[in-house]
């Protein structure tokens, strides 16, 4: 079967629950950020340790070369994370655009590559507040020519 990589350069995001629109904030050596609902204080993780999720995850991420509607669905995945980085109970998916046929693809290949990547050990463990729900962003916008 012919597989080919999605391409993440600029069709993947990893964002801590806490950031927002998958950036860090506007401080980059902040070392804590507000968190929107509760506003208490936590420990913000730093771009490198985002990215590297973001590589974990992507080297695992292999779609079937021939969806045709694939271009229009954006797919987000909640994932809980324990201490050790590793996922707690089921990722939640939210998926839109494309057929039902290539949203259940995506979302199916995502859900592989997320689990395939944990745990994630980049995390540092005095930063837990600042990690421990993840959402991760997938945007297949770039997969059609």
């Amino acid at each position: 079967m012919l597989h080919r990589r999605f391409h993440f350069a600029k069709s993947f995001g990893t964002m801590a629950i806490l950031a927002i629109a998958c950036t860090l904030s506007p401080n980059a050596r902040a070392e804590t950020v507000v968190r929107k609902e509760s506003g208490t204080k936590v420990p913000m993780i730093s771009r490198a340790t985002m990215d590297a999720m973001k590589r974990s995850v992507a080297v695992r991420f292999i779609l079937p070369g021939n969806l045709k509607d694939a271009g229009s669905v954006k797919l987000q995945f909640r994932v809980k994370l324990g201490k050790d980085g590793n996922i707690l109970g089921t990722p939640e998916a939210d998926a839109s655009g494309g057929s039902e046929a290539t949203r259940k693809t995506i979302r199916d290949a995502a859900f592989r590559a997320i689990v395939r990547a944990a745990p994630f050990t980049m995390l540092p463990k005095d930063k837990y507040d600042g990690w421990k729900e993840v959402i991760f962003n997938f945007d297949a916008s770039d997969l059609n020519p």
